[in-house]
């Protein structure tokens, strides 16, 4: 792997021994029981999934720092469930009093049930004029109306839309984030900005349903097809207590290693009288050009999980359930295999 790849710039990642934790806990009577490990494959399907070389290779060197989160599987990590301790590198484009969570009914990849497509970002709803921050450094490469430049899939869009490049310490390969349906743009192209600076104001220009802020990461280029879950990214929000929330991801596949499109992810956090406190609902990327992509190989992801027990659940064939332990601020990486 060159060490230009993104993850160069997590300067602080944990070692491979301390960082990757692996462990299978079937739903069951019994949650905290060790299940037999299963052999996941990779990233399947996808052409850029590292080679099984740099798999294994990872696992004879516990002092080589782990850049890319899928050489957890399957040779280093061989069961369900790694954990990412890494330096999420964007911070809330939602400055307060406004709102800076990300609207659940239409997460990234999702259709909402068929009637829009694919989501190539996330929402956060918020009153027209709440500041619109950088979510880091960078520069404005983008900044003004589209209604004669394709920025999106068609001209009007956005309405007005701020684009910023941002090149992440260490690494070559450049990141881009794109705002869209603003009120107003307050940077110009070429201007370089500083994390949290103020760039522009919710709106409801383009094609937009309710004042709200259109947020999307761009992976190497700036592209409407170069997108990635903005929630494996964003650092995630803290409790009352100040403990950070974690963030849950992975890809489902069936028995030969082919992913698998899941409309029905169910995650219930898990409390100690066996009850259900919170339940989140998921689906797999809807688009097939979202699956499985580099750098997280992902084709579902949530932030902002209390940290604990969650049951996982999706029907493939009959419903399939897994319990996996979200830690607070990393990334805990699960590969579900669909049992016949």
């Amino acid at each position: 792997m060159k060490l230009s790849h993104l993850w160069h710039f997590i300067a602080l990642i944990s070692l491979l021994a301390g960082m990757a934790s692996c462990v299978s806990t079937p739903a069951s009577s019994n949650p905290t029981a060790q299940s037999t490990p299963s052999q996941i494959t990779s990233a399947p399907g996808s052409t850029t999934t590292p080679p099984e070389t740099e798999l294994a290779a990872i696992s004879t060197n516990t002092h080589q720092p782990v850049y890319t989160p899928t050489r957890c599987a399957p040779t280093a990590c061989p069961r369900r469930m790694c954990t990412f301790d890494y330096t999420f590198p964007l911070t809330s484009p939602i400055a307060s009093p406004g709102r800076d969570t990300i609207e659940p009914s239409y997460r990234f990849g999702s259709t909402q049930n068929g009637r829009r497509e694919a989501h190539h970002g996330v929402d956060m709803t918020n009153k027209a004029g709440i500041p619109v921050l950088a979510a880091a450094d960078g520069k404005v490469v983008v900044a003004g109306d589209d209604t004669t430049t394709v920025y999106g899939p068609m001209v009007e869009f956005y309405g007005n839309v701020i684009i910023l490049k941002h090149d992440l310490p260490g690494s070559d390969i450049p990141i881009y984030t794109a705002y869209g349906h603003l009120l107003k743009v307050g940077v110009s192209v070429g201007q370089k900005v500083v994390q949290g600076q103020q760039i522009g104001e919710v709106g409801l220009g383009g094609v937009a349903a309710g004042t709200h802020l259109h947020f999307e990461v761009r992976y190497g280029e700036n592209s409407y097809d170069a997108v990635r879950n903005p929630e494996l990214w964003l650092q995630p929000h803290a409790d009352e207590n100040g403990q950070p929330y974690g963030v849950l991801a992975g890809r489902i596949v069936d028995a030969q290693g082919e992913l698998l499109a899941a409309e029905n992810i169910v995650v219930k956090k898990m409390e100690k009288d066996g009850k259900f406190s919170k339940i989140y609902y998921l689906t797999t990327y809807e688009d097939p050009a979202m699956l499985a992509l580099a750098p997280w190989y992902d084709s579902f992801a949530i932030g902002d999980l209390p940290a604990g027990d969650y049951q996982i659940s999706f029907i493939y064939k009959h419903e399939q359930k897994y319990v996996v332990q979200v830690q607070p601020g990393v990334v805990t990486y699960v590969y579900l295999r669909g049992e016949g």
